[in-house]
């Protein structure tokens, strides 16, 4: 039983240093991105961590058949998806209001799993999605950020970026189900990814001239700590810490990104925080524990009903 805790002890431990890893990232991205092409940045990123990815599974690699490819690669493509628009989306909106609309995802993937399993969601699920609404609403609508009315496209692409990773978390699962070798679909994931993300920068940013694609120290610190923190470690960690705890244990520690993400970015003085954004944030996270502790608040009313 001590071992069984200390396992679960060490999940978590891996799992909190994915998430605060990922929080630093949203503020580091932005201020990357800001002088240096998009595509560029993500495409060194984790071309960086697909190659020692490779090189810590190569012997697993060399047993990956067709149909471990084919999983890795779609997956690879609904990462891209999901960090394209996540990321064109940071450039017109704060840090803090990207990472929280992101992590919409945790409260958005039981719909789309009824869409494409017909399995009906609980109620926590509608009451959290609910409240998940009204608080988007209040960051989306309130509080001016460093582009003013630009703030909504942001929000706008970063919402349908948290569609992409819902739909990677339901495709995760159902592969991993019926395949066991993760660190192999890791690294194809991450390949492809990779892959689309230097044509995507080779085909939109490269025209502009090679001129664009010139680094600073400064610039190539926050790639590498990107590639490296951000995409390889955190990766690995949430990996096998999902090993040795249950799923409700890394949903809930996982959508604890946005509010580091809001940390660190207050924290390194990139952004400010207003009352009204304040509320949005606290509305979108009570909506994240509800979904992830199984909380039925309809329960209490629906007793009180029967028994009059």
């Amino acid at each position: 039983m001590a071992k069984i805790n200390k396992l679960n002890l060490l999940g978590e431990f891996l799992l909190l240093f994915a998430t605060v890893a990922w929080g630093t990232s949203f503020f580091i991205l932005k201020d990357t991105i800001e002088t240096v092409p998009t595509f560029y940045v993500l495409a060194i990123r984790f071309l960086l961590s697909s190659i020692v990815l490779a090189l810590v599974f190569i012997k697993k690699l060399k047993k990956a058949n067709k149909k471990l490819l084919f999983q890795g690669a779609f997956l690879g493509l609904l990462l891209t998806c999901a960090y394209v628009f996540q990321t064109i989306g940071l450039k017109y909106t704060t840090p803090s209001r990207n990472a929280f609309i992101t992590a919409s995802y945790v409260i958005m993937t039981p719909f789309l799993y009824w869409i494409i399993a017909k399995c009906v969601p609980k109620s926590y699920s509608v009451v959290s999605a609910v409240l998940c609404i009204i608080g988007i609403g209040f960051i989306s609508f309130t509080g001016n950020g460093e582009n003013g009315a630009n703030n909504f496209l942001g929000d706008a692409l970063t919402f349908i970026s948290a569609i992409f990773y819902a739909l990677q978390i339901i495709f995760i699962g159902k592969f991993q189900s019926k395949n066991s070798d993760t660190g192999s679909l890791l690294v194809i994931e991450l390949s492809t990814v990779s892959v689309l993300m230097i044509a995507l920068s080779l085909i939109f940013e490269l025209p502009k001239g090679v001129a664009v694609y010139s680094l600073n120290l400064d610039q190539i610190i926050n790639i590498v700590y990107l590639a490296v923190v951000c995409t390889l470690l955190a990766q690995l960690c949430m990996i096998y810490g999902q090993k040795f705890t249950t799923v409700n244990q890394t949903a809930l520690i996982s959508s604890l990104e946005a509010v580091f993400g809001t940390f660190f970015s207050v924290l390194f003085k990139r952004e400010t925080l207003t009352e009204m954004l304040i509320i949005g944030f606290s509305v979108v996270f009570i909506a994240m524990l509800i979904n992830e502790l199984k909380i039925d608040v309809l329960k209490p009313l629906i007793k009180n009903k029967s028994k009059k």
